[in-house]
């Protein structure tokens, strides 16, 4: 039973995963930090590889779990993605417990994920306790604000997601502070992880955004680019 340690939950098309060498950098640099190893590279691919090629899923979700014992476990499932936009609240309790930098587990923010679904919504947007819109319980955040397109920075406290590095890298969004009151002035959004590349979000705390698909195919063609990589 692996009961401490971090993980990663990564998308996989047709046998090959999204951005594994990004995702293995990022396991790596969070378990120096946390004071414990995790196998090389090479070794997870290996094991990935084979765990993949025993299925045959068009789109799965692959989570690495890496113990604080050095132990490597693999969970392997079909996926799918999801079928209409998100409906997000606001959880406007400033905790800096959920303020976590790391994908470690037991992951704290499943409990604010279960308290959003049992309000009627798919995610909520956390708030620092700076007043700095965050990031949401399983994704970070792309904001269109006075026609631009930003994220947070990793100073509200959020996790480095590996799109969101990349699209900044792509100069496809601009890192900047958003204030919670600046929310009523998103005019579209998407949320950001490995395994959705992109999502758009349909309402904020019951308001409803535009919807903008070119965006969001933006940034799927260029994680296309990471696929097997």
């Amino acid at each position: 039973m692996m009961s401490e340690g971090i993980f990663e939950t990564i998308r996989v098309e047709d046998g090959q995963i999204f951005g594994l060498h990004r995702h293995h950098c990022r396991a790596k640099d969070a378990a120096a930090t946390l004071g414990f190893e995790i196998p090389a590279e090479d070794q997870v691919k290996a094991a990935t590889d084979l765990v993949i090629s025993k299925e045959n899923y068009s789109l799965a979700r692959l989570r690495l779990k890496f113990n604080r014992n050095g132990e490597l476990g693999i969970d392997y499932e079909p996926y799918e993605d999801p079928k209409k936009p998100a409906e997000l609240m606001i959880f406007d309790q400033r905790n800096p417990d959920f303020q976590i930098r790391f994908k470690e587990y037991p992951y704290k923010n499943y409990e604010i994920l279960e308290f959003a679904k049992a309000q009627g919504f798919d995610d909520a947007i956390l708030i620092a306790p700076d007043d700095q819109v965050a990031e949401t319980s399983m994704a970070t955040l792309a904001l269109k604000i006075e026609g631009q397109w930003i994220t947070p920075p990793l100073s509200a406290g959020i996790l480095n997601g590996v799109v969101r590095a990349l699209c900044i890298e792509s100069d496809l969004l601009q890192v900047r502070k958003v204030m919670s009151n600046e929310l009523v002035k998103v005019e579209s959004a998407l949320l950001l992880s490995s395994l959705r590349n992109a999502q758009n979000v349909g309402v904020i705390a019951g308001r409803e955004l535009t919807i903008d698909n070119e965006k969001r195919n933006e940034i799927h063609r260029l994680m296309a680019g990471f696929k097997g990589r």
